[in-house]
């Protein structure tokens, strides 16, 4: 059933201006070829007020794949009102009705870059997804030789997509929560990036075991994306970045992966390390995600908890889980039980996702429950930190 806030391709134009007055952003035919098409893969939304649409937003309709389970999911992006209508409630109304149309559509996962962390817990999004920024002088490269195998070769994004697919989709960047990437997406990064380039390794069956995605400018040379499936592409594929050598200023490598590589280098006090907060999300559909979830443990009794989640009220309630020879067994329960742990949506999304476990939320205070009770949740769930390349 089609929401009453969903706007149609009649709405293109009204929707675009008020894009470009609500970010500030100026018209060019560059950006409204990128913004077109993410108009013509999303599902819009709006809010009219005499005949003047005032608030609009998109639900992009994704896949990701979570530890080898493919979930749906929507990322929400472009919330945006004008000015003499801001505060008066209605993107919180869009944010609602997305979200519901997401459970009755079967969607499993909502991702959004926040403006505010604050705003968007309102919601039930946290935060799942950092960065971590690597940089270094141009003056202070270490030598790295490159393997003695294969070879770095260069090309534009639009002619590397068809060679660097497979290496994507075989990386932790889309395997633990990161982006399915669909053929319109990656011709949707060629639309709005066209400065990025591509160097990648073909080894000597003419495989392509790793890429990177960077950008020059007269001062940097940035890394957006480095894949990397064996120590060869590694290898070459850092050779081949510096060896542009003293060139630039600095070097930045933006790194998907939260945990921490400086121990990689010779000498780690060459790099100045920082770890940026990135993007938040939400399970929308509890029952849908336990279903397929990859438990860290095959068998395993019964087991109860709590969820609160102010928003989607189909996953408020008392859930109880457990695994029988690998089938997941669900009970549900919308009355909230005495004897279990409660976790708000948010707590128990971070603990799934691998983010922050049960009990190191705890130990900060943020949950009061019986530490026993946690570490017996924290061993079914996934250990690993998620990891998503991609903005929107």
């Amino acid at each position: 059933m089609k929401s009453r806030f969903v706007l149609d391709q009649s709405a293109k134009s009204a929707l675009y201006d008020l894009y470009l007055y609500a970010f500030n952003k100026s018209d060019s035919d560059f950006r409204k070829q990128f913004w077109s098409t993410r108009f013509d893969h999303g599902i819009p939304y709006g809010i009219y007020e005499n005949h003047d649409l005032v608030s609009g937003l998109f639900s992009m309709p994704y896949k990701v794949n979570f530890h080898g389970q493919a979930f749906l999911m929507n990322g929400i992006t472009d919330v945006m009102s004008v000015p003499e209508y801001s505060g008066k409630g209605a993107a919180g109304t869009l944010m609602k009705t997305a979200l519901s149309d997401m459970y009755e559509n079967d969607v499993v996962l909502s991702y959004l870059a926040p403006f505010s962390f604050a705003y968007y817990r309102k919601f039930g999004y946290e935060q799942l997804f950092d960065h971590q920024l690597y940089q270094i002088d141009g003056d202070k490269l270490p030598r790295v030789r490159p393997s003695k195998t294969g070879h770095v070769r260069r090309t534009s994004l639009a002619k590397a997509i068809p060679l660097i697919q497979e290496a994507y989709l075989s990386s932790p960047l889309s395997q633990n929560g990161g982006l399915i990437r669909a053929d319109w997406w990656w011709h949707y990064l060629t639309e709005k990036h066209p400065e990025w380039q591509v160097a990648y390794f073909e080894d000597d069956q003419q495989t392509v075991t790793g890429y990177l995605i960077y950008t020059r400018t007269a001062d940097e040379f940035h890394v957006q994306e480095f894949v990397h499936l064996t120590p060869a592409s590694y290898q070459s594929l850092l050779s081949f970045v510096f060896k542009h050598g003293a060139g630039y200023q600095s070097y930045t490598f933006e790194n998907a992966n939260p945990n921490y590589q400086g121990d990689l280098l010779a000498d780690p006090y060459a790099l100045k390390v920082t770890t940026q907060p990135y993007m938040m999300g939400r399970i929308v559909n509890l029952q849908a995600f336990l279903a397929k979830y990859p438990f860290a443990q095959t068998d395993f009794k019964p087991v109860s908890f709590n969820i609160l989640d102010e928003t989607l009220e189909q996953n408020q309630g008392t859930w109880t889980i457990s695994v029988t020879t690998g089938k997941t067994g669900i009970e549900y329960d919308s009355e909230l039980k005495e004897a279990v742990p409660t976790f708000t949506i948010q707590q128990f999304t971070k603990a799934v996702f691998g983010y922050r476990s049960l009990a190191a939320q705890r130990a900060f205070g943020q949950i009061a429950a019986d530490a026993e009770k946690l570490a017996k949740l924290d061993n079914l769930f996934i250990q690993q930190k998620p990891i998503l390349a991609d903005y929107f």
